[in-house]
């Protein structure tokens, strides 16, 4: 069952089914409430205000790229592409978080019977990015959880490498005590501006989530996905899988969360590709050639 509402002027779509009930917004296609069993399992807001002036990417759809992108400039067929910088040097989520996909307008039109589909026109030059591209990211409620679709399609050879930053708090005030484990046995060094090395650590130590434990301390760090699921994550109450076909999942702890959140209030792990991968050959690449379709999943289940 699928309801349509007003959000201060964007579309707003609930979407039920079983224990799940799903709201979306036009409004960077974020997903606003997620509740399992009558339980918030992630952070929203209440008014357009506070997605408006919000940093945080609360629940929305990030791109053109994900993660960081180091001097905010890559080569692409000879030529050097340069994009907004936003993060000091460096490109964050795809440049300027006012002009970003997170703060736009995307289109919103029911799919079937538990899906909602939200459609981006993001123009050539798009921040810096080549190629006029339709983008879209497709919400499905199922018995136990969601499954985002994204898709893409650009009239030119460009990078693409989107994300979903929902930030879940399963229901708790703090997420340090969650407990986690990860499908990765390593994870990307990187330098102090958070821009990868080009080295691929084994995962030991504070980087080990290949058994569940607390996640205890801050982190903002890129896993190499190696097995599937790709993380699990509970609490006493509630238990979150992961499953993707990104090759890697950014953990985020909320510890610059805004408008009203806490620290910690909430935990994202952000199915991408390699950080900084157009300017490094050796990671997986995200060249998009113009005329071919992009397609990758993610779901979150809960039980």
């Amino acid at each position: 069952m699928i309801r349509t509402d007003d959000f201060f002027g964007y579309g707003s779509f609930t979407i039920e089914k079983g224990e799940i009930s799903l709201r979306v917004i036009e409004y960077g296609a974020a997903a606003q409430s997620l509740r399992f069993r009558g339980k918030e399992m992630i952070l929203g807001f209440d008014t357009l205000e506070s997605y408006e002036k919000s940093a945080s990417y609360i629940g929305a759809i990030v791109g053109r790229y994900a993660n960081r992108i180091g001097g905010a400039s890559f080569m692409l067929g000879g030529e050097r592409v340069m994009l907004d910088a936003n993060e000091g040097e460096n490109t964050l989520h795809g440049g300027n978080v006012n002009a970003s996909w997170s703060h736009r307008r995307w289109k919103g039109e029911i799919a079937s019977e538990n899906s909602v589909a939200f459609t981006l026109l993001s123009h050539d030059g798009d921040n810096g990015f080549p190629g006029a591209m339709e983008v879209k990211a497709v919400y499905s409620v199922t018995e136990d959880g969601i499954r985002i679709d994204f898709l893409g399609q650009s009239d030119r050879d460009t990078v693409f490498a989107p994300t979903t930053h929902l930030y879940f708090s399963l229901g708790q005030k703090n997420i340090l005590s969650t407990r986690l484990r990860l499908g990765a046995a390593e994870y990307l060094e990187k330098d102090r501006a958070g821009i990868p090395t080009g080295r691929i650590l084994r995962a030991e130590g504070d980087f080990d989530f290949s058994a569940m434990r607390e996640i205890a301390r801050d982190y903002d760090d890129c896993f190499v996905l190696s097995s599937s699921p790709a993380c699990v994550a509970g609490t006493e109450d509630v238990r979150l899988t992961v499953l993707t076909n990104f090759p890697a999942l950014q953990l985020y702890t909320g510890t610059f969360l805004d408008r009203g959140w806490e620290p910690h209030s909430g935990f994202a792990v952000e199915p991408e590709f390699f950080p900084d991968a157009p300017n490094k050959p050796e990671f997986p690449s995200t060249l998009l050639r113009a005329g071919e379709r992009f397609t990758r999943y993610v779901e979150f289940r809960f039980s």
